[in-house]
C-alpha cells in the first residue's frame, strides 16, 4: 500500500534540485570527514542554509516509509548535516531522523556531541519511546535494537527456517547468537551447532557464545571440538568449521535444535561447499524439525540452498541498510602534480566530485601508491588496507611502516616480543608492529592473528594490511578501507560480491557514523565492480560443478579402481565422490530430484546410473565413503584391498597408527606411504619423511619457533649461495605447510586411512585392535595429541597457549573439570607466560584473578 510519505518522496526524489542539495552536502560533509578543519562546520547563532533545511525535512519524509533506499538517503541526510553544522536545531533533527529509521547507535552518538541548547521535549520524548520499543533484554542488559534486528529477532522464536541478509555492519549474527543462548539456557537437553568458514571466526564466536553462557557453564557446554562431551554436561552448543561438523556426524548420532550456518555464501565454495551442503542435508534427515539459520552479507538464492537440504521453506528478512554510513571513494593521483589527489564520490549511478588533497608526498608510483595513499587519508582512524596474497601484505606493511616512527606502546611491545618468542626473532611482523603496522592472513596461528586485532581494535595498530581472510565473518571494522585492485594472488579474480563485503568493514558500529572505502586508481580497474552493489547468489557448489563440468564428473564416475583421476579439476572429483556416496546409500535419486539444475533428466539418469554402477563395483562400506567422499574413492577401494591382504597374513599391528608420544616416527613414515601410495597415487620416500617429521612434532605441540628454525636450518645447508635465507617466507611456507597439508588435505586423507582400517579389522574380528587406532587425523587438526592438551583446546584455548599449558599441569590424563580447577588455583604471575597468552587466559575468565574479577 502506497502511503502519504511514499507519494511525496517519489514527487521530492523527481527534482533535479533536491540532488543538486545532496551533491552539495555530500561533498562537504564526507571532505570535513577525510580532512577536519576548524572551518567544517557553521555557527550554533548562524542562520541554517535553505539547503540544508530542504534536505533535512526531506530526510524526514524518506525516514517514514519502508523503503531502505530512501531511508538510505535519510540516514546520508541526517549525518552530513550533523558533521556539518552544530547548529543544535539541525542535530536535533538529525536525532529524530535516525530514531524514526530505527539507527539507535547512530543517534547515542549524536546525543552525546555536546549542545548549548537542550533538545526539545516532544524530540526526546519521541526519540526515547522509539528506543524503548525497540529495546530488549539480551543476557541481563536492556540493548536497543534497530528495526532490522528487531524483526529478527522476533521472527526467531517461531522455530521457522530463516534467512538474514544484511550488510556487514547490520547487527545480524548479535541478535541470532542471543537467541541461540536464550535456547541453550532455557530448553533442557538442547543442542545446537555454529556452523563458520573459518577457524578465525571460530574463535570469534566460542568466546562470545562462552562469555554469555558462563553462568550455566556446568550445564552447556560450548565446544570447538568434535566430539561428545566427556564431562555429559545436559545441553551443547557447538562452533565448528564444515570439516569438523562432517567428523562430528560421522561418530556421532547427535541431533541438533537449531543450525546457524555463518557467510551461507560459502555453499557455493568448491568442494567446502559441497561438504557443508552434505552435512546440512545430514542434520535435516537427523532432525526434521531443527531450525536452520542461515546468515550472508547480502544475497539471493535462499530457496535453492533449501531444496539442496530438503527444507520446504525459508523465510527471509531482508535490509540493504546499514547503521554505519559508508562511503566509495575515488582516489586518483594528477599526473600533471605528483602529489595531488583527485577525489569522487561513488554512487549507483554517477559520481560526485568531492575536490583535491594536497599531499605531502608523491602518489604516482603504481606500486608504491595503495601505501602512499592510506598514509594521507588513513591518519583519522584504523585502516584496513587489502594486499592481494600473504607476500604482498608483507610489502605493502612495509611501505606504510618506513614512514612512521616506532610506538612503544606496552600492548605493542608485548605483541612483539610475543612474534619473536611463539614465531621467530626475526619475523618481520615484530618489527612492524612497533610502528603501530601489522599483516594478516589466514594460515597464521589463531593466538597470533587474535593478538594482531585486539591491538588494532585497541587503536594500538594504526594499519592492518589483509587478504581475503577478513572477507568472511570475523567482525574487525575499521574507520577506513584501503583497496587498488580487484584482484586475488597473481591472476586470481575477485567476486563483486566478495569485495562488497570487504567494503562492508568500513564504519564501526557505535564508534563511527560513517566508514570510508578508499578505491585507489579505481578509474584504471579493468572491471568495475564496487560502482554498483552486486549481492552474493547461492548457488550450492555441487550444482555448479555438475552442470559446468558434467564430462569431467562423468569421466570420474566411469573409471576403475587402478584409474588415475588426479588430473580432473578437485570440484568435479569431489562431486562425483559426493554422488558416490549418496549411490552407496542407495538415495542418489532422491538427492539429485529436488535440486534445481540446468541439466535434462536424461543426463541425469546417466549420471546416476554410472554413479551406481561404479560404486556397487567398487564394494566400499557405505558408513566409510559417506563420511570420507572428499577422498579418492578409487583410492580407498585400494587401500582397503591392501589393509585386508596384510591382515590376512597377520601383520594388522604395524598398519595401526600408535599415540606420537613414544618413539613411532618409522611408524608415521610407513602410514604416510601407504596413503599417498594407494590413496594419492604417488609417493615420494622424502616427501613422506617430512610429512611424518613435521606431522609428529606438530601432533606433539612443538613449538612453532621448533618447526621454522628447522625449515630455516635445511635451506641455509642447501643453499648456493651466502646470502642470508629470507626469514618471512620460511615463516610463511610453514604455515601453508602446517594449514593446508597437515591440517586439511592430510586430516581428510588420514581419517579415511583409520576408518577404513577399523572396518577392515573389524571385519575379522579384530575388535580390541580396531579400539587401539590411534585418532591421528583429529590431533593434525588440533596440533596437539595428549590428553591434556586437548582438554586446553576444549576450554577453548590456542594450539600455542595448550601446548604450552600441557607441560605445565602435574597431571598428564586430565578430566575437563581438573584441567579447569588447575588453571582457576593459578594467577598470571605464578605461570609466568607471555603477556599475550595470560591475556587469552583472562579473557576466557579461566586464571584466579580474572575469575574473581567477574564474580
Amino acid at each position: 500500500m502506497t502511503t502519504f510519505a511514499d507519494q511525496l518522496s517519489a514527487r521530492i526524489l523527481a527534482r533535479p534540485e533536491f540532488w543538486n542539495d545532496l551533491d552539495s552536502v555530500s561533498a562537504r560533509g564526507l571532505m570535513s570527514e577525510i580532512r577536519p578543519s576548524s572551518d567544517d562546520t557553521s555557527s550554533d547563532d548562524g542562520e541554517i542554509p535553505e539547503a540544508t533545511q530542504r534536505l533535512v525535512y526531506s530526510a524526514s519524509v524518506f525516514a517514514q516509509t519502508e523503503s531502505d533506499s530512501n531511508r538510505s538517503l535519510a540516514q546520508r541526510i541526517a549525518l552530513y548535516t550533523s558533521l556539518l553544522s552544530d547548529n543544535p536545531l539541525v542535530l536535533e533533527a538529525s536525532t529524530r531522523i535516525l530514531a524514526t529509521i530505527g539507527n539507535f547507535p547512530g543517534m547515542s552518538q549524536l546525543e552525546r556531541r555536546p549542545m548549548k541548547v537542550r533538545p526539545s521535549l516532544s524530540t526526546s520524548l519521541t526519540n526515547k519511546l522509539l528506543q524503548e520499543i525497540n529495546t530488549e533484554v539480551i543476557n541481563g542488559a536492556d540493548v536497543p535494537l534497530t528495526d532490522f534486528q528487531r524483526k529478527v529477532w522476533e521472527t526467531l522464536p517461531s522455530g521457522q527456517n530463516l534467512a538474514v541478509s544484511a550488510p556487514t555492519s547490520a547487527g545480524k549474527s548479535f541478535v541470532v547468537l542471543a537467541r541461540l543462548c536464550e535456547r541453550a539456557k532455557t530448553e533442557p537437553g538442547f543442542c545446537g551447532v555454529y556452523v563458520a568458514p573459518t577457524r578465525a571466526l571460530l574463535a570469534e564466536v566460542h568466546e562470545k557464545l562462552t562469555s554469555r553462557l558462563a553462568d550455566v557453564s556446568d550445564a552447556v557446554r560450548v565446544s570447538t571440538i568434535p566430539t561428545l562431551d566427556s564431562e555429559s554436561r545436559p545441553s551443547q552448543v557447538f562452533v565448528l568449521t564444515q570439516e569438523r561438523l562432517m567428523v562430528l556426524l560421522s561418530v556421532t548420532s547427535i541431533k541438533f535444535d537449531m543450525v546457524v550456518v555463518d557467510e551461507a555464501q560459502s555453499i557455493g565454495d568448491d568442494i567446502r561447499g559441497m561438504i557443508l551442503q552434505d552435512c546440512l542435508e545430514q542434520v535435516r534427515a537427523r532432525n526434521a524439525k531443527a531450525q536452520f539459520v542461515f546468515l550472508a552479507p547480502g544475497a539471493t538464492g535462499f530457496a535453492a540452498v533449501g531444496n539442496s537440504i530438503g527444507l520446504d521453506e525459508i523465510s527471509v528478512e531482508k535490509t540493504g541498510l546499514s547503521p554505519v554510513l559508508q562511503n566509495r571513494i575515488v582516489v586518483t593521483p594528477d599526473a600533471a602534480k605528483p602529489t595531488y589527489l583527485h577525489l569522487k564520490l561513488l554512487e549507483s549511478t554517477k559520481s560526485v566530485p568531492l575536490g583535491e588533497v594536497i599531499g605531502s608526498r608523491g602518489f604516482l608510483n603504481s606500486k608504491t601508491a595503495l601505501a602512499a595513499v592510506a598514509l594521507e587519508l588513513g591518519s583519522n582512524g584504523a585502516s584496513l588496507v587489502y594486499g592481494t596474497g600473504p607476500s604482498q601484505t608483507e610489502k605493502i606493511a612495509l611501505q606504510i611502516a618506513t614512514e612512521l616512527p616506532r610506538k612503544a606502546t606496552p600492548v605493542l611491545l608485548e605483541l612483539s616480543k610475543f612474534i619473536k618468542d611463539h614465531v621467530h626473532p626475526k619475523y618481520s611482523l615484530a618489527e612492524r608492529v612497533m610502528k603501530g603496522v601489522a599483516y594478516h592472513y589466514g594460515k597464521m596461528p589463531s593466538l597470533l592473528r587474535e593478538a594482531i586485532e585486539a591491538a588494532f581494535k585497541s587503536d594500538d595498530i594504526k594499519y592492518l594490511v589483509c587478504t581475503t581472510t577478513l572477507f568472511q565473518g570475523i567482525n574487525l571494522p575499521a574507520r577506513n578501507v584501503f583497496i587498488d585492485t580487484p584482484t586475488r594472488g597473481r591472476d586470481g579474480k575477485l567476486d563483486a560480491a566478495a569485495l562488497w563485503n570487504f567494503a562492508g568493514r568500513a564504519g564501526r558500529l557505535n564508534h563511527d557514523m560513517v566508514g570510508n572505502v578508499f578505491l585507489v586508481n579505481y578509474d584504471s580497474w579493468p572491471d568495475k565492480p564496487l560502482s554498483t552493489a552486486q549481492p552474493f547468489s547461492l548457488r550450492p557448489a555441487f550444482i555448479a560443478a555438475v552442470a559446468g563440468k558434467y564430462d569431467e564428473v562423468l569421466q570420474v564416475l566411469s573409471s576403475g579402481l587402478e584409474s588415475d583421476i588426479s588430473k580432473v579439476p578437485a570440484d568435479a572429483r569431489a562431486a562425483a565422490g559426493l554422488m558416490m556416496s549418496r549411490a552407496a546409500k542407495g538415495s542418489l535419486s532422491t538427492f539429485f530430484g529436488r535440486l534445481e539444475s540446468s541439466l535434462d533428466s536424461g543426463a541425469r539418469e546417466i549420471l546416476v546410473e554410472t554413479a551406481e554402477k561404479t560404486t556397487e563395483a567398487l564394494d566400499l562400506p557405505p558408513e566409510v565413503l559417506e563420511s570420507n567422499w572428499t577422498v579418492n574413492p578409487f583410492g580407498q577401494a585400494r587401500l582397503l584391498a591392501r589393509f585386508r591382504v596384510l591382515i590376512a597374513i597377520g601383520r594388522s599391528e604395524e598398519l595401526i597408527p600408535p599415540h606420537p608420544s613414544g618413539d613411532v616416527f618409522e611408524s608415521y613414515v610407513q602410514i604416510f606411504a601407504r596413503i599417498n601410495k594407494y590413496i594419492v597415487g604417488s609417493s615420494f620416500a622424502a616427501y613422506n619423511v617430512k610429512l611424518a617429521t613435521i606431522g609428529l612434532a606438530w601432533m606433539r605441540g612443538t613449538p612453532l619457533p621448533v618447526l621454522i628454525g628447522k625449515s630455516i636450518e635445511l635451506a641455509q645447508k642447501n643453499k648456493k649461495t651466502d646470502r642470508p635465507v629470507n626469514v618471512d617466507t620460511h615463516v610463511r611456507n610453514t604455515f601453508e605447510f602446517v594449514e593446508d597439508k597437515l591440517r586439511f588435505e592430510y586430516v581428510q586423507l588420514g581419517k579415511a586411512y583409520v576408518d577404513l582400517l577399523r572396518f577392515a579389522l573389524r571385519e575379522k574380528g579384530l575388535d580390541v585392535e580396531a579400539t587401539s587406532v590411534f585418532d591421528f587425523p583429529l590431533a593434525l587438526e588440533l596440533g596437539v595429541s595428549s590428553v591434556a592438551g586437548q582438554a586446553f583446546i576444549e576450554l577453548g584455548l590456542s594450539r600455542v597457549t595448550a601446548s604450552l599449558l600441557q607441560d605445565l599441569i602435574p597431571d598428564s590424563n586430565p578430566t575437563l573439570a581438573r584441567a579447569k580447577s588447575w588453571l582457576a588455583s593459578l594467577t598470571a604471575d605464578d605461570l609466568k607466560l607471555s603477556a599475550v597468552i595470560s591475556q587469552e587466559l583472562e579473557q576466557k575468565g579461566l586464571l584466579a584473578q580474572s575469575i574473581a574479577d567477574g564474580a
